[in-house]
This record gives structure tokens, C-alpha cells and sequence, in this order.
């Protein structure tokens, strides 16, 4: 039942996930997140290279895998907070037409929109 719109999120058990596909070579964010969100869609975020791109800071970034992984979608949560009531109308209203998307995937699709 996690979800990045709840109040609280695992960081902890998240940055250790994350972490653990980091010595896979080949495996970037944009795999891992893609391969993890289908199990958890209301918790991770696909972080492609548009969401990347998206959520970069000015800020360094963490050295290691987990924690710069945890890092993005620590800020993919503050956007999701800030837009918390739209983004769950929009989930309503989609799901009053028998689609059941979460959250995370409609601000997904969202920055994708926003980069074209």
C-alpha cells in the first residue's frame, strides 16, 4: 500500500532497493524504475531521461546509486505534494472512466507533456 502520496514513505527500505541495482551492469534509473514501477506503481515513479532531466537540481548529487536514485524521487515528491488535490481529481475523474492510473504515472505523463 506504499504510495509517494501518502505522508510518509519507506526512504530507508527505498534508497536500499535502489542500491541494489546499482553493481548491475547495464542498469541505469530509467531500467530499474521501469521494471520496479509495475510493481509498485503509486510508489516509483519511471524515471526516464525526461523525468531526470526534469527533476535535476543545481545541487551535487549523491555519489552512490541508491541514494542519488532516492534523491530524484525525493523531489518527484515535493511536486506531487505541491500539486496533491489536481493530481488527485484528475485520478478520479479518469477512474470514473473505468482507468485506473495512480498519481505518480499522471505526473508522469505530465512532464512528459511538458517536454514536448
Amino acid at each position: 500500500d506504499a504510495s509517494l502520496a501518502a505522508r510518509t514513505v519507506p526512504w530507508g527500505a527505498l534508497t536500499e532497493l535502489f542500491g541494489s541495482f546499482g553493481e548491475i551492469r547495464g542498469v541505469g534509473f530509467a531500467k530499474m524504475t521501469k521494471a520496479l514501477h509495475g510493481k509498485r506503481p503509486a510508489l516509483i515513479p519511471i524515471l526516464d531521461s525526461v523525468v531526470q532531466a526534469y527533476l535535476a537540481s543545481d545541487g551535487p548529487a549523491p555519489a552512490e546509486f541508491g541514494e542519488r536514485a532516492t534523491s530524484l524521487v525525493r523531489g518527484y515528491k515535493q511536486d506531487l505534494d505541491r500539486n496533491r488535490t489536481p493530481l488527485r481529481e484528475v485520478r478520479q475523474a479518469l477512474a470514473k472512466r473505468g482507468y485506473t492510473v495512480t498519481e505518480v504515472r499522471i505526473l508522469d505523463v505530465l512532464v512528459w507533456s511538458a517536454s514536448s
